[in-house]
């Protein structure tokens, strides 16, 4: 069977990265090595995300951290949610399921949150009396980038609790928590850093900790997973395979400098999305704020599904469709940062073939 070339959006297939773990002995949950693993993730994490913030570990996908994070909130919050497509939709889903006094701050689809939007957000919060600020940083179903510096400094402002999806954005653009005033930052490893699935993290500040002490479940319970982390524990069965990976993609983003590393991306992308429009592809949202790593294009008429099954019967190539009620009209692209720029120049010439 010809080989798969994986590039959806949904998770980085970086199995070539992930074979040499597979040979390396076991670590046992109890044994020191494993407690230098967790404590090498940690710091590395809180370099990589410019955060003083305790680091807690969850076997779980990104949902799971998010509805740990949003449900361990207490009662009787007041809670404003971000929308502005459909990951900003399950945050107001999961924060809904819990409390019931939550709102939406609704944007245009693909519109990405901005300076431009600040003073409705504020008005909004003003007359819901709200407690909690939430939004996603990088909107994985248009790939546009909000400003998770905005809601820190509106939150930070207005003596709010800011919490930020950050699955997406971790690993492709800089995140700076402490500076930005973020709360609470939920992320997964397996898109931009490239790590198996299964693996999902909270970087958590005091404020959020001493806040989030509702214990709703048994499994994610914020204070025994704050506990854990401070002792250099996990909670549950543990991922090694993922730990190990993280750590060491934390360290070459680190070992090459933030700054270099992110500015690698963008520019891998521009010349990726400047081969799209040449093939005479149009791509979906404002350039100033799409994902160094998603890519969307316009279907302009055709169906969505039917250009799939054509693309992976043609080229062996698999990307990913649109999403809820905009399925059929825009492809979304993943090149994570272990595609090359070859990689992405044929990815490009596929599409505008199949395109036609």
């Amino acid at each position: 069977m010809a080989k798969i070339m994986n590039y959806s959006p949904a998770a980085a297939d970086a199995r070539e990265r992930w074979k040499k773990y597979l040979s390396q002995g076991e670590i046992y949950p109890r044994d020191d090595d494993f407690s230098r693993l967790l404590r090498d993730v940690k710091t590395g994490l809180q370099k990589l995300c410019h955060s003083e913030a305790q680091v807690l570990l969850l076997t779980t996908a990104g949902t799971g951290a998010l509805e740990c994070a949003i449900a361990g909130l207490p009662e009787g919050k007041r809670i404003v949610v971000l929308r502005n497509g459909y990951f900003g939709q399950r945050l107001f889903e999961i924060a809904q399921l819990h409390h019931p006094d939550a709102f939406p701050y609704d944007l245009p689809f693909g519109e990405p949150f901005n300076s431009a939007h600040e003073a409705r957000l504020i008005q909004l919060l003003k007359e819901k009396r709200a407690d909690v600020l939430i939004g996603v940083h990088l909107e994985t179903s248009s790939t546009v980038v909000n400003d998770a510096a905005l809601l820190g400094k509106i939150g930070r402002e207005h003596q709010l609790i800011t919490v930020v999806d950050g699955i997406s954005s971790i690993g492709a653009v800089e995140c700076r928590l402490d500076e930005w005033g973020v709360n609470c930052f939920v992320a997964s490893v397996y898109k931009a850093l490239m790590c198996p699935t299964g693996l999902s993290f909270i970087v958590a500040d005091s404020a959020f900790l001493n806040t989030s002490r509702r214990n709703w479940s048994y499994y994610f319970d914020l204070q025994r997973l704050s506990d854990a982390a401070e002792g250099d524990r996990y909670l549950w069965s543990p991922s090694v395979l993922s730990l190990q990976c993280l750590r060491d993609t934390v360290e070459e983003i680190l070992a090459v400098g933030q700054e270099a590393y992110f500015e690698k991306l963008e520019a891998k992308a521009r010349q990726f999305r400047r081969r799209l429009e040449r093939g005479g592809l149009q791509i979906f949202g404002d350039p100033q704020h799409l994902s160094p790593c998603l890519t969307a294009i316009k279907t302009a008429g055709q169906s969505a599904t039917q250009w799939l099954a054509r693309l992976k019967k043609q080229y062996g190539v698999v990307v990913g469709k649109g999403m809820g009620e905009f399925a059929e009209d825009y492809l979304r692209i993943g090149h994570y940062p272990h595609r090359s720029a070859r990689d992405l120049a044929n990815l490009a010439e596929a599409l505008a073939e199949t395109s036609r």
